[in-house]
């Protein structure tokens, strides 16, 4: 399915990007959507990923923003990554416009992605990405997190909270129409089921036939999301449901340097450049899963939470894509420069997930000291069986992309893998005098991976937490605070031993200051310190040894303010310096990381202006900022510029009817997010323009 030509889009909304950021302020939002309460516009202040309890985020001693589901529909997200453009220290768009995943970095290193609180991806493996539509926020928590959540990386947690029932009826259903054909179908209803007034229930759900900037790649989604509620007089059951199918193929084209970012005069690739092969490329994605949250309230000290879901994922992924990699500087097989050769890959993962969670909460005192005190056991079983094929396949003229010849080559299985992790963990919230926090934690991990044909490999790790935060008056609360984390790596060199986890460290400090409820504004400045990367071994070329060491240091300011007058603005500005501190290899020892940019800034205004008895227009414009990247090799250096983008709303709200425009890279600006030094560049993504009919009832 083709989309319309750059240039062409059915709709243009011309206004004026502002020429400066907002001084270091930024967006630090929290559960719930901004709301009216007598009067006063009231920013919601808690979260829920930092602590596992219910937490005002003054009262946290680490960094974490949340983005509303009415915010990043505000911007015109349309995945996971998108909503986070404006967050601080986050790098939504890794790699621009990619259908394999959501790919963000945090402070320049990788988070892990959660769902509901429970861990959803394991690896690499492409996995249908969540619906956005079917979320109520998402929360971000910044720096090493394992005393709470056991394995992970050192960025970070994206937790994706998905929308569960309400007990007051509402229910909308909305049509999407937009630039490369876009299509879409969604509606969401909810309110109380039968008349006891203890049980609840929601659906929500998305059918969408559209194509993609990329030529010849569709976009096409089905989303189911079943959900009901049960409340009792001290317990409390949800149970949330999800089916979702995913038929798209690779968005990345990984387009040669050559012909992109270096490209003689006349000579640079469009963005919507398709290499592949429509009869080949493909990723077939279906995801189902089931989650069962559960609390029981013993009396008003003791409550028991368990949490468990099961995830059943299948996908099928094909490409095509071009050799760039043995002459990145002129990977052409012509002397023309038009013809590359392409290489294939392919594999198929089924994937099954287990996620257990089980936690006791006591609230006591203990003379002037109240404590909550949260002692916990959580269990993951991921299991993946799958088989994958690579090889070469015929070439492309890359400026005349006719593809021939492409065949399916036979898929090999690959090694069943099993990893399980069983935590122990502890974590103790203690207030004084109603202004000062501490926040102590450990927790003790079983981790064991099985690979067939392999020795099974087994880790035990102990994690620790500490931090502080206090009110010091006129609202602000400066804190610091130490985080942890591991994540197993798995194999064994060449001489039999295992490797270690990769370790990781933060201390971080700042202050948030809350001068009302309705504005919200915080600083930080951390250090993260991640040991046994692994490195090349200089004594055996066939050996990979742990002696490489990451640091990734930097400053985040954040904030949002709501007006009284329905005006909302949210800013962030950051800048991180993550680099290699030690290594066997002597190039690499203090360069910064490839493929991460140093500075990020955003802005987002929206302003509602009322035009009638009941209409409300509204207006939103937002800028975001990306620095520049740097890719290294040992003896060339690639260089991708910055990139400034601008994203617009326009909506009408009435009674019943509400009438939105959204437009992401409003003038249509080329960028890459990131070119490499070994020859391929990733496409940024050029302007979106999607208009929203929505009925509300």
């Amino acid at each position: 399915m083709s989309g319309f030509k750059r240039g062409k889009a059915a709709w243009i909304l011309s206004v004026m990007v502002p020429t400066a950021l907002a001084s270091a302020i930024a967006q630090a939002q929290e559960a719930d959507t901004a709301r009216t309460l007598d009067g006063v516009t009231v920013i919601a202040e808690r979260a829920t990923t930092a602590t596992k309890t219910d937490t005002p985020l003054t009262e946290t001693p680490q960094a974490i923003s949340v983005v509303t589901s009415a915010l990043f529909t505000d911007r015109g997200a349309r995945n996971l990554q998108e909503t986070l453009r404006y967050s601080a220290g986050v790098t939504a768009d890794a790699w621009g416009l990619d259908t394999r995943g959501d790919a963000s970095t945090i402070r320049g290193l990788d988070p892990v992605q959660y769902v509901d609180g429970m861990r959803r991806l394991y690896n690499f493996s492409p996995m249908a990405r969540p619906e956005v539509y079917g979320l109520e926020r998402v929360e971000v928590l910044r720096g090493p997190s394992s005393v709470l959540y056991g394995a992970g990386a050192t960025g970070g947690i994206i937790n994706a909270m998905s929308k569960r029932p309400n007990f007051q009826s509402a229910g909308e259903v909305g049509l999407q129409l937009g630039n490369f054909d876009r299509r879409q179908l969604q509606g969401d209803i909810t309110g109380e089921l039968g008349d006891s007034g203890n049980v609840a229930g929601r659906l929500v759900g998305v059918v969408r036939d559209s194509g993609m900037q990329t030529d010849e790649v569709d976009d096409d989604r089905i989303y189911i999301a079943p959900s009901i509620t049960w409340r009792g007089e001290r317990s409390n059951l949800t149970v949330l449901a999800s089916y979702q199918h995913d038929e798209t193929a690779s968005s990345q084209q990984f387009l040669p340097v050559a012909a992109t970012l270096k490209a003689p005069p006349g000579r640079r690739l469009d963005p919507s450049t398709f290499l592949g092969d429509k009869d080949f490329d493909t990723l077939d994605a279906r995801v189902a899963s089931a989650t069962v949250l559960f609390d029981h309230a013993f009396n008003d000290v003791v409550t028991w939470r368990s949490n468990l879901r099961y995830i059943d994922s299948k996908t099928d992924f094909r490409e095509i894509f071009p050799d760039t990699y043995s002459n990145p500087e002129f990977p052409f097989i012509d002397a023309d420069g038009r013809v590359l050769n392409r290489l294939t890959y392919g594999v198929k993962p089924d994937n099954r997930i287990l996620t257990a969670d089980n936690s006791l909460q006591f609230d006591f005192a203990t003379g002037s000291f109240q404590h909550l005190l949260l002692a916990g056991l959580d269990y993951t079983d991921f299991r993946e069986e799958s088989s994958t094929f690579s090889g070469v396949t015929t070439p492309i003229d890359i400026y005349d992309p006719v593809s021939t010849g492409g065949t399916i080559p036979e898929y090999t299985p690959l090694p069943d893998q099993r990893n399980t992790q069983t935590g122990l963990y502890v974590q103790d919230q203690i207030r004084y005098a109603d202004r000062v926090s501490f926040v102590l934690g450990a927790r003790r991990d079983h981790v064991r991976s099985e690979t067939q044909g392999m020795d099974d490999q087994t880790d035990n790790e102990t994690t620790y937490r500490l931090g502080v935060i206090g009110d010091i008056g006129a609202n602000f609360s400066p804190y610091i605070s130490y985080t942890e984390s591991f994540l197993p790596v798995l194999g064994q060199d060449v001489y039999g031993n295992p490797f270690q986890p990769m370790r990781g460290h933060q201390v971080e400090t700042g202050v948030k200051w809350q001068p009302s409820r309705n504005a919200l504004f915080t600083a930080a400045i951390y250090k993260i310190t991640e040991t046994n990367r692994q490195t090349n071994d200089p004594d055996n070329v066939l050996n990979v040894v742990q002696t490489g060491e990451i640091q990734s240091k930097g400053i985040e300011l954040e904030g949002a303010y709501v007006f009284d007058n329905d005006f909302t603005v949210t800013a962030s500005i950051s800048h991180s310096e993550a680099e290699v501190t030690r290594s066997n290899l002597d190039w690499e020892v203090g360069r910064r990381l490839n493929d991460t940019p140093q500075d990020l800034a955003s802005v987002w205004l929206a302003k509602g202006f009322q035009v009638g008895d009941d209409m409300t227009l509204r207006a939103g414009l937002g800028g975001r900022y990306v620095g520049s990247t740097v890719s290294a090799g040992p003896t060339t250096s690639l260089r991708t510029p910055s990139y400034t983008l601008a994203d617009a709303l326009l909506e009408l709200q009435m009674t019943d009817w509400v009438l939105s425009l959204n437009v992401t890279n409003l003038f249509d600006k080329e960028y890459f997010a990131p070119c490499r030094y070994f020859g391929d560049c990733f496409s940024g993504n050029t302007r979106t323009v999607v208009g929203t009919v929505t009925y509300r009832f």
